[in-house]
């Protein structure tokens, strides 16, 4: 899970465990990873999962070497012309 980027990564599923919401993810290769809150990335981590969607906090730099933040969500159902 540490390798993964979250923009490269589409959201296939989401289900409800014992311990709260699991999200299936896979990445560009096809490889199928489960996520739960709090989960670190290669570029960030999870924030929270709901029964729609994913929402991330994607950490990175600018242009000019700046820390960047910024809250990325992936919704399981995209909207028409919505990136996934």
């Amino acid at each position: 899970k540490a390798g993964l980027v979250v923009g490269t990564l589409r959201v296939d599923g989401i289900v409800g465990g014992a311990h709260g919401m699991i999200a299936i993810v896979s990445n560009p290769q096809q490889r199928v990873y489960f996520l739960r809150e709090g989960d670190k990335l290669y570029d960030g981590s999870v924030q929270r999962i709901t029964l729609e969607a994913v929402s991330f906090q994607e950490v990175g730099k600018d242009a000019f070497g700046k820390p960047l933040e910024r809250q990325v969500t992936k919704r399981l159902y995209p909207s028409p012309g919505e990136q996934q």
